[in-house]
């Protein structure tokens, strides 16, 4: 399969990394910035090209992975080589199917994949949308493997994917905010950063690692690290006074609202 990349930034090279020597891929991209480009071609194996044109004409696979205010600049030059066999797989947040297949004149089939940051050391969570019903098996097949190179990949319907926005691809920010107020916290009673920083790390990871391979809820994790009048409980029944469950869900539900209105 030959597979293009509009666009080889953060998204993109990342991709574009975990295929290099994969048998039976060779990748092609395109890049606003041509010294990155050549140098991610000298690491990856990756073809460069000189024009949107040239890169759909050699690509059955065309993976728009620019910033959605830069794609009405490509559509000119795509369209006229796309074909009926290629099909257009848009990480481009926030555009819908329909102005996809609208801007290709439905000449191939499209899908959206929405993976987030994590996928930039493989440990990413991406959502796909197949409802295209161009789509051949061999299509569907070949993009989720694609993406399962990354992490976990999870196919759903397009009405699904502002849920995934705002829980899944937010994520990662609120978990960093999560990280950087406890390391404050520390600071702020009397550990030396460099000292609560790996500490605070070490805990989200230590704890997502257990939530991940244990057989128990994660109410039940929960309830293992509580002892009757202890540190624990005095600190979860402050969150609960002050509504920290009910603010969180609050916050992805913003995010959910802002990712409809985007769209």
């Amino acid at each position: 399969m030959n597979v293009g990349f509009l666009g080889t930034g953060n998204m993109g090279g990342a991709i574009i990394r975990a295929l290099a020597g994969t048998r039976g891929f060779t990748l092609y991209g395109l890049n606003q910035t041509r010294g990155k480009l050549l140098k991610l071609a000298e690491e990856t194996g990756l073809v460069p090209c000189r024009s949107v044109q040239e890169l759909t004409e050699k690509s059955d696979f065309i993976v728009l992975a620019v910033k959605p205010q830069q794609v009405q600049g490509i559509w000119p030059e795509m369209v006229p080589a796309l074909t009926r066999e290629k099909c257009l797989v848009s990480i481009a947040a926030g555009l819908t199917l329909e102005s996809l297949q609208n801007s290709i004149r439905n000449i191939c089939p499209v899908i959206r994949a929405m993976p987030n940051t994590p996928v930039l050391i493989q440990e990413g969570v991406t959502a796909i949308c197949q409802d295209d019903e161009t789509l051949t098996e061999q299509q569907k097949a070949f993009v989720q493997r694609m993406f399962q190179s990354l992490g976990d990949v999870h196919v759903l319907t397009e009405d699904q994917l502002d849920v995934f926005t705002a829980l899944i691809g937010s994520g990662p920010a609120f978990i960093f905010y999560l990280i950087e107020t406890m390391i404050e916290s520390g600071v702020e009673l009397g550990l030396h950063r460099d000292v609560a920083s790996p500490m605070v790390k070490k805990l989200f990871a230590g704890a997502s690692r257990m939530a991940e391979t244990s057989a128990e809820h994660v109410s039940m994790l929960k309830e293992m690290a509580i002892a009757p009048a202890g540190t624990t409980i005095a600190a979860l029944t402050h969150f609960d006074r002050t509504a920290v469950r009910g603010n969180i869900m609050d916050a992805v539900r913003k995010a959910y609202e802002r990712s409809r209105e985007l769209g």
